[in-house]
């Protein structure tokens, strides 16, 4: 009697339990998915760090990768080189953008509207490309712009044999990221620009302080809350940026964190897997104490608010005299980010074997690496594949995230600000980690016996990973704009919750969607670092096989890829802004 009197309740308490599960199924499902894709990777790393051996087949578990790790000199060079080359290049980002912005925000620059367009177009440029395009032009003995300086130079009396440029050097490493970053910290910093109370600078003039005086006592001081959050968000990019760093800081033998890792475990004989997780987690913790630090100086500037709830916006600056030199700084900025790699590459295209720009080389000129591009089979299957990756990536991330932002801002269930917390913690890990820990993951039991490491699958699992954090924090702010009440209305009427998500809820947000879904394409389509970890046979993509051209000194058929990428990501480039801007509208 008392055995089922325990059957009874035990059955009672699982139709509890299955009631509860039934009525939170979106919830269970996406805290699922989020597990599957995001903790259990990373706990698989953490795994790692303490056995020797394959993941497929550990040999045992250890202490010893920790200390073996943190003795290696070149453990020390690279997290030196990271820290050095990111700050360097960091301030140069800062200075060229700050400066854009308030030339083209606040003075009577020419062409002030043209250069606010303009200087998003090196996004359409994947940082693989805008690389080995500048070693082609700075390379010490044959890149473009070093003969050039060279023939010139010869006609004063001055011989060289090689430079006066190195591309391949801390300063070409630097150079790159910083001229990289430009876009990205404008975008973060024009906007106080625009916004700013003008009251104070107006004060100022009145008081007989100059233009240069007002900027660097007055503007700037107000500025440096939006700019220490640029200067630490730009500073974490740099950190974990690997395309740079592989194309000309390795074959200098110049290592930072991202590249090292790569190193051990892609290239080095015998891989060391242990070691690498070692780093990949001191990597991950470091950028988590940026992010917190990234976090907070956000809190910090919303408290220095200086943007003024008034019908008027701070009056145009006349910088006189200096206006055609603003234009023409611009107009060297855009020829260093965009034309000269375009055209360099261009160039290299239509060549046979890579010749520097010369009249003698023109007669080498033809189509002939673009013909073969559009008949070679296995260049046409990795096209295939990269167009399949994209769609799958972006379709996958935007619909994860759309329902983990519904739950976090519309359900009311307990575990919402875990979710949220864990969809926004691969941000502040690098992507050649995410690659590591997926990689870890996939090929040790059970996770392999599922039979997706080599495929497009584990590769759009690593990019959803990515860029769930960026989709999330898009629908966050999209969801808050759409009222309660139509979804309510949806529910008297009968609907189920998944019908109103989808008939409902999904249609009214459809520009913040389609936005996340471009910009996660756009990223996709021209990611490099997660595809190349993962990388096989049967899920090359585009900017893989382009490195691999490169990397075999196949160097006219890489560019000639790397023109074609950039033609397909100009447009789609442009048409994300056009979208990103109806999402604006919706918000304000």
């Amino acid at each position: 009697m008392q055995d089922s009197g325990n059957n009874l309740l035990s059955l009672s308490r699982a139709g509890v339990l299955l009631d509860k599960i039934r009525r939170n199924l979106v919830l269970v499902v996406i805290t699922s998915v989020i597990l599957l894709l995001i903790l259990i990777p990373f706990v698989r790393l953490i795994i790692g760090s303490f056995q020797i051996g394959h993941p497929a087949m550990p040999e045992g578990w250890t202490l010893e990768n920790y200390p073996r790790a943190y003795s290696l000199p070149l453990f020390f060079q690279a997290l030196r080189n990271t820290i050095s080359i990111s700050t360097a290049s960091t301030i140069l980002t800062l200075v060229i953008a700050i400066l854009f912005a308030w030339l083209i925000e606040r003075t009577d620059m020419p062409f002030r509207n043209l250069a606010w367009a303009l200087i998003l177009v090196p996004m359409a440029m994947p940082l693989v490309l805008f690389a080995l395009s500048w070693t082609l032009l700075l390379s010490d003995n044959a890149g473009a712009i070093n003969i050039f300086i060279r023939r010139a130079l010869e006609l004063i009396g001055i011989h060289l044999t090689k430079g006066p440029f190195n591309i391949y050097s801390y300063g070409g490493l630097i150079f790159i990221q910083g001229l990289r970053g430009v876009t990205t910290v404008f975008l973060m910093v024009v906007g106080s620009f625009r916004m700013m109370d003008p009251i104070l600078e107006e004060a100022a003039r009145v008081s007989k302080a100059s233009t240069s005086r007002t900027f660097f006592q007055v503007t700037l001081p107000l500025m440096i809350p939006a700019v220490l959050t640029a200067a630490i968000y730009e500073f974490v990019v740099a950190m974990e940026t690997f395309e740079g760093p592989l194309a000309v800081g390795l074959p200098a033998r110049i290592f930072v964190l991202s590249t090292l890792i790569y190193f051990i475990v892609h290239l080095q004989a015998p891989v060391d897997y242990g070691l690498g997780s070692v780093f990949g987690i001191t990597y991950m913790v470091m950028l988590l104490f940026m992010l917190f630090w990234y976090r907070r100086a956000v809190g910090y500037s919303e408290r220095y608010a200086t943007v003024t709830g008034k019908g008027y916006r701070p009056r145009v600056i006349t910088i006189g005299k200096w206006r055609y030199l603003a234009l023409a700084m611009f107009v060297v900025y855009f020829m260093l980010t965009v034309v000269a790699p375009f055209a360099i590459l261009l160039w290299t295209s239509l060549l046979p074997s890579y010749h520097p720009p010369s009249f003698e080389a023109l007669r080498l000129i033809s189509f002939a690496n673009y013909r073969e591009v559009f008949i070679e089979p296995h260049i046409l299957s990795v096209a295939w594949n990269t167009v399949v990756l994209t769609g799958i990536t972006a379709t996958s991330t935007m619909i994860l995230a759309f329902f983990v932002s519904w739950i976090v801002v519309r359900a009311k269930m307990r575990g919402r600000a875990l979710l949220d917390a864990a969809t926004f913690l691969p941000r502040s890990i690098p992507g050649i980690v995410i690659a590591l820990a997926i990689l870890m993951t996939y090929l040790s039991p059970p996770m392999k016996y599922l039979g997706i490491y080599g495929t497009l699958w584990i590769t759009a699992m690593a990019l959803v990973v990515s860029y769930i954090a960026f989709g999330s924090r898009l629908m966050n702010s999209a969801i808050v704009q759409i009222q309660k009440e139509l979804e309510e209305a949806a529910f008297i009427c009968g609907a189920t919750p998944i019908k109103t998500l989808f008939f409902v809820t999904l249609p009214l947000l459809f520009p913040a969607f389609a936005a996340g879904w471009i910009w996660v394409a756009v990223h996709t389509f021209r990611a490099f670092s997660i595809p190349l970890m993962l990388s096989s046979k049967r899920n090359e993509v585009l900017a893989v096989l382009l490195w691999h051209f490169w990397d075999q000194a196949e160097v006219p058929m890489a560019a000639s890829i790397g023109v074609l990428l950039i033609i397909i990501l100009i447009p789609l480039t442009l048409v994300l802004r056009r979208f990103l801007v109806k999402v604006s509208e919706q918000q304000v």
